[in-house]
């Protein structure tokens, strides 16, 4: 019976582990985005608040770590995280290698408007 729990046990964890695993390249995606984003602003002669980030907390206004980036990423990671966990595996592995794929496209990316996920333009909305 012991060994049955810790085996258990040694699953569960496993199963955790394997879970933020798998949401570590989506939120360097997330982190990534930002500092692209970022960095295009001026280029682009945009805000952070023209993508409707403002680096306020929708809750209490309090200020976000990181101000309107950390908010992208905030709000990116939570929609990234919610969406593996809400969908099958197989359509769990497709974000993920989705993820994989953005996050190439990111590093590779050379000037401000070279970048665009998926074929379609950047937008820190979507």
């Amino acid at each position: 019976m012991r060994v049955r729990s810790l085996l258990m046990m040694l699953a569960l964890t496993a199963a955790a582990l394997g879970l933020n695993g798998c949401l570590q390249t989506c939120q360097q995606v997330c982190v990534e985005n930002a500092r692209y984003i970022d960095g295009c602003l001026e280029e682009w002669d945009a805000l952070w608040s023209d993508f409707g980030y403002d680096g306020r907390s929708e809750v209490d206004g309090s200020e976000i770590a990181g101000g309107p980036a950390g908010e992208y990423i905030q709000r990116c990671e939570e929609r990234y995280a919610a969406a593996i966990r809400q969908s099958a595996p197989e359509t769990g592995r497709t974000i993920r290698q989705g993820c994989s794929d953005d996050l190439g496209l990111v590093a590779s990316a050379v000037g401000c408007e070279d970048y665009e996920p998926n074929d379609n333009p950047l937008n820190p909305n979507d």
